[in-house]
């Protein structure tokens, strides 16, 4: 049965405002977390307006705050209409219609005929995920076994297949609501979503009223919005380096399953991330460069896993696509769980990619690439645990070599050695136009 939801309100007020603007949302992929607790669907309030004004915050930042050249700048405009500690927001959120279905968990553990009293390793999908690549963009939600696999430690996640809601958006009568609020709407819906992994596909939504027509629909908004002054990149993420799709789907399940298929087949895909293995479903050995820079510093290797001599040592090219990153190595002898962090003390680098089903007016779907302009990264910090290992110096994250040596991933596809310049070259080889500004 599906939930019944009172209608709530983010910070509401009565200031002079116009009439307001209501969009009718509704759910294209399955929804995870989005309530106070990380990753946990709220049974009471799964679509909160709270979460959803942090969303059109950041993709205000991302569209009309692209014209501001300085944070100070930045923050002293948003300050004016979204509000801060001292000022209250001039922009209202109201969800009202909420209609959702019941959580159901994405995976669960089964018990190992093979060894009575443990559970199987890996879980069982879901059916909606079975089939597809996407529980490769799942993987935080498929929850944990304590060591043995005796007991399960974490549960997998719940997510929320179906829902939709009416946004309504009520403005102070000063602000101008085409130039200042608009762009972010837009931008949320079409490119964003609702609870965690929006990045990588989930939660994604659609609002008929606001979806593109096609390609040169969406060539046409993007040149709509303010474009950023000359200079270096601003230091948060604005809209847009450069934006890819794919072919039209009949679904957005199928959309988004073709776009993590291309991102999942980019990093470990045998004949291009990896090698191929003796067995069929075994892969063979990574072709990225992090596992022998890991054995290099933690000098711990497999007898039978003799250095490759052709790949570089001493990089980490796939930390421009997001961190952190768990490097899980199989067998005993190689290094253990090892993860790999931006430098400074920081836990995450938000990846500078969103991959997602794009709706479009006509009701059909499109894989959709999105690489956001963000500050580059200046470092990385590897660690075991909470201890951090001595890395080589230099540490490489991008340099032509990484594109040169035998068998790379980003060879032919990025003479610099960008991971992501190499899987946008990548994606386009397999189909995808790119959408220029």
């Amino acid at each position: 049965m599906p939930l019944e939801i009172p209608n709530v309100a983010a910070n509401w007020r009565s200031p002079p405002c116009d009439a307001g603007r209501s969009y009718e949302i509704e759910l294209i992929t399955p929804l995870f977390g989005g309530g106070v607790e990380t990753r946990v669907n709220d049974r009471s309030f799964p679509i909160r307006p709270t979460s959803i004004r942090g969303q059109l915050q950041f993709w205000w930042r991302a569209t009309v705050g692209a014209q501001y050249a300085t944070r100070q700048e930045l923050r002293a405009a948003q300050s004016a209409i979204w509000g801060n500690t001292e000022q209250a927001s001039r922009v209202q959120v109201r969800v009202t219609n909420v209609h959702v279905s019941e959580p159901r968990p994405c995976a669960t553990y089964e018990t190992d005929r093979d060894r009575p009293g443990t559970y199987r390793s890996m879980p069982k999908w879901n059916e909606r995920f079975h089939n597809t690549a996407i529980p490769y963009a799942l993987f935080p939600f498929q929850g944990q076994l304590a060591k043995g696999r005796r007991e399960i430690e974490v549960e997998p996640a719940a997510f929320i297949e179906q829902a939709k809601f009416r946004l309504t958006i009520v403005c102070h009568k000063d602000i101008d609501f085409a130039k200042q609020v608009e762009p972010a709407i837009w931008a949320w819906v079409n490119f964003g979503g609702l609870g965690s992994r929006t990045r990588r596909g989930c939660g994604a939504i659609v609002c008929k009223a606001l979806a593109p027509n096609d390609r040169d629909d969406l060539l046409a908004k993007l040149k709509s919005f303010p474009q950023a002054p000359g200079g270096p990149v601003r230091e948060w993420s604005t809209l847009a380096e450069s934006i890819l799709v794919g072919r039209e789907c009949s679904t957005g399940m199928a959309a988004w399953d073709h776009v993590i298929k291309l991102f999942r087949d980019f990093r470990q895909g045998v004949g291009l991330g990896r090698n191929p293995g003796e067995r069929p479903n075994r892969p063979g050995r990574s072709r990225w460069s992090e596992p022998e820079s890991i054995r290099r510093v933690t000098r711990q290797r497999l007898a039978r896993h003799s250095r490759l001599t052709h790949i570089p040592d001493d990089a980490f090219p796939r930390a421009e696509l997001g961190l952190p990153i768990v490097f899980h190595f199989q067998e005993q002898g190689d290094p253990p769980d090892t993860v790999l962090y931006p430098d400074g003390g920081r836990e995450r680098m938000a990846s500078p990619l969103i991959l997602k089903p794009l709706a479009l007016a006509n009701g059909k779907f499109v894989p959709l690439i999105v690489r956001l302009k963000t500050p580059p990264l200046s470092g990385v910090d590897l660690r075991q645990g909470e201890r951090s290992l001595p890395l080589p110096q230099p540490t490489i994250l991008r340099d032509p070599k990484l594109a040169t040596y035998r068998d790379s991933p980003m060879q032919n596809r990025s003479p610099s050695g960008s991971a992501l310049q190499a899987f946008l070259t990548y994606a386009k080889s397999q189909d995808f136009t790119e959408v220029t500004r």
